[in-house]
């Protein structure tokens, strides 16, 4: 008998025109097992996001910019969200961003993601 796997902790993050549930279902259904899924609170990608994790028995972790995320980073409250979800323990990164590759587009996806590579945090890129 071997031995269970550990729930796995997912960030999503992306582009908040993102629509595609498809794209979503598929990702964390191909992880094979639940766990919870941290997301941000924009329109798009969030919504949906917390939206499907839902549907699929994830366990459901929404979270806002506060005052200290646009004290850390003037302007940019979504950077200081973004070094928070990482530090809520993940283990894998899911960026869904049809421009990621676009220069000038998905600062914060990017952002988001170059935090995970730089704490050897796992991340997908999904563009479709």
């Amino acid at each position: 008998m071997g031995v269970p796997e550990s729930p796995v902790r997912v960030l999503i993050t992306g582009a908040t025109t993102w629509h595609d549930d498809q794209a979503i279902r598929r990702e964390l259904s191909a992880l094979g097992r639940v766990g919870t899924v941290i997301t941000g609170d924009t329109p798009g990608i969030d919504a949906v996001a917390i939206s499907v994790a839902r549907e699929l028995g994830f366990e459901v972790v929404p979270m806002k910019k506060n005052r200290a995320d646009y004290k850390a980073f003037p302007g940019e409250g979504w950077k200081g969200l973004n070094v928070r979800m990482l530090e809520m323990g993940v283990d894998l990164v899911l960026a869904f961003h049809a421009d990621f590759d676009t220069p000038g587009c998905a600062r914060g996806t990017r952002h988001a993601v170059e935090l995970a590579q730089q704490s050897g945090i796992a991340v997908r890129v999904c563009r479709a």
